[in-house]
């Protein structure tokens, strides 16, 4: 399937455009169950009413996982900032808000930050286990909050 070239690119997935829908297709790199566990989050954060995409499907697309989801029509507070720098306290005010009720949900069902970043400290192939080691008692050494966290937010 051809998608064309993306409309944005992070450290994880490449975004398209297609068919009036978003399509990310990650990384190679990544873990097969990438794609299954991130939708799993985008639809609990869309069934606690949070402005997100509605997932719609998740599967491969040219042998790479990928989630399909619905495009909502608009301009990020980043690109917004960079148009009217004026605006920029107003900007951050959306920003802090949207955090701040990201924040106040307590989730039950999703995988927990700690257990998140235990699992990448794991999985990843360019570190040794020395590095591991530390990292691993680093992690716990934090103290965690049972809250809702988007982890990328940017």
């Amino acid at each position: 399937m051809n998608l064309g070239n993306p409309i944005a690119r992070g450290n994880t997935a490449k975004i398209y455009l297609f068919d009036n829908k978003i399509v990310k297709v990650f990384k190679d790199y990544l873990p097969e169950t990438e794609s299954v566990n991130e939708a799993k989050k985008q639809n609990y954060a869309f069934s606690c009413g949070l402005p997100v995409p509605e997932v719609l499907d998740v599967t491969n697309i040219n042998g790479q996982q990928a989630i399909i989801m619905e495009y909502i029509k608009g301009e990020t507070l980043g690109n917004l900032f960079f148009k009217d720098k004026e605006q920029a306290e107003c900007y951050l005010n959306i920003s802090v808000d949207m955090q701040l009720q990201i924040h106040s949900i307590i989730p039950e069902t999703i995988e927990s930050m700690y257990d998140k970043l235990y699992r990448q400290i794991e999985t990843i192939n360019n570190l040794d286990k020395r590095h591991k080691s530390y990292l691993l008692k680093k992690l716990e050494s934090f103290t965690f909050e049972n809250r809702l966290c988007h982890g990328d937010f940017h």
